[in-house]
């Protein structure tokens, strides 16, 4: 049996880890932080070392330095995980046996493939066609599942969903999954199964989570089940909102975005702020505290033509001194859109002239791996699922909040999964 030593700060990335790399048959050890993952890869010898960049008590460079002047130690492959990749960190590693540098988010079958390559092991990885997301929206945690069920990337999920929970202090959330543009086969049962018992782990209730789905297939497999029976099954996005936050729901929710941008729109946009934050390296102590994503001073974009919200955007993030480049429509934007010219892209669908899938359809084909947050309305939901289609990163409802957009800017650029 190979063993993996995986070494990371993070107790919730070691512990997925774990879970997925010995489902495919390894032994994984697990490293707590830089100085305990140097004693282990000594004392054990692994046959393949993941480790995140940034860790505590010893450095990365460090380790791999150690790993090197070790005769038993020096030929042992190592895989590199970091959030912020760049030239500076991957020259950094060059001479230390790095297989890969993998990017945070973790793309589960790259990380599977790099490890069967490294091992020389074959790894039977489920192929079907997926898109599943998960994210927060004021008061409702939306899981998107779309084209099939696929068995890593649900297994990822609980994972990604502890991490939401936990960035958003969240301990009892309102669950709303979303199964739209999706086949389902009998075959499926199992999948579907573990994907709503990662998602009943975080509920103190069933009645906490409504599945919205046209599909009967889907109806009938879960009024099969005698655990998963009670969950509520509807067709309309308003029924859905209306069971979750009571009678009127989506109302309350589009009433109460509507307050809010009447107040921005009859009240000064101050750009008098002068406050600062502190930004550390990641690491899981510092998760519930400020942005934690680097010294970087991102740089953002602003795509909409509503004057209201590029001001609200280029306001939010003042006060991190990161600059935001505001444009108001998609044609001004590709002018001068190029590859590493933004790290984060928040991007409004409807717009005159060239609207956002144009923009979204550009940087699929032209390879630009920048994130992009969507800006939509709650009743263009069909619109957003249309988006995910081009590996958008999450979406925010309009009207916007600072605090929104300060925690989905930490959950994109700070996530691990």
């Amino acid at each position: 049996m190979k063993k993996i030593l995986v070494i990371d700060d993070s107790s919730l990335f070691r512990n997925f880890m774990k879970t997925q790399l010995e489902e495919y048959g390894f032994e994984v050890i697990e490293g707590i932080n830089g100085l305990d993952g140097l004693t282990k890869m000594r004392n054990q010898l692994p046959d393949l070392i993941i480790m995140e960049y940034y860790l505590s008590r010893k450095s990365s460079i460090d380790l791999l330095k150690a790993k090197k002047m070790n005769p038993n130690t020096n030929r042992i492959p190592v895989i590199v995980a970091c959030n912020d990749i760049n030239r500076e960190k991957i020259v950094s590693v060059a001479n230390y046996n790095v297989k890969k540098f993998l990017a945070k988010p973790i793309k589960i079958d790259v990380l599977l493939e790099t490890v069967s390559e490294s091992l020389n092991v074959k790894i039977a990885v489920d192929d079907t066609p997926c898109l599943l997301d998960a994210h927060l929206n004021d008061k409702i945690l939306f899981i998107e599942i779309a084209k099939g069920f696929n068995r890593e990337k649900i297994s990822l999920l609980k994972y990604k969903i502890a991490e939401l929970l936990k960035l958003h202090r969240i301990s009892n959330p309102r669950i709303l999954i979303l199964m739209t543009d999706i086949t389902y086969r009998d075959e499926d049962q199992a999948k579907l199964e573990t994907l709503l018992q990662s998602i009943s782990e975080t509920v103190q209730s069933h009645d906490y989570v409504k599945i919205l789905t046209v599909s009967d297939k889907i109806k009938e497999a879960l009024a099969s089940n005698l655990y998963f029976r009670d969950i509520e099954v509807v067709k309309s996005l308003e029924k859905a909102i209306d069971g979750l936050l009571g009678k009127k729901g989506l109302e309350s929710m589009t009433s109460e975005q509507s307050n809010v941008h009447e107040s921005l729109l009859t009240s000064k946009i101050d750009d008098s702020s002068t406050s600062t934050v502190h930004l550390n390296f990641q690491e899981e102590k510092h998760l519930d505290g400020q942005m934690n994503i680097g010294s970087k001073k991102y740089r953002i974009a602003a795509v909409d033509d509503d004057i209201i919200v590029q001001a609200l955007i280029k306001k939010t993030f003042k006060g991190y001194e990161w600059p935001v480049d505001t444009f108001d429509d998609g044609r001004d934007f590709l002018k001068v859109l190029k590859s590493g010219m933004f790290d984060l892209i928040f991007l409004d669908l409807m717009m005159p002239d060239v609207n956002g899938f144009a923009v979204l359809q550009y940087i699929k084909e032209n390879g630009i791996d920048t994130p992009v947050i969507v800006l939509s309305a709650l009743s263009r939901k069909e619109s957003v699922v249309k988006a995910l289609d081009f590996g958008i990163k999450s979406y925010m409802v309009k009207p916007l909040k600072p605090d929104g957009l300060i925690a989905k800017t930490k959950e994109i650029l700070n996530t691990m999964f």
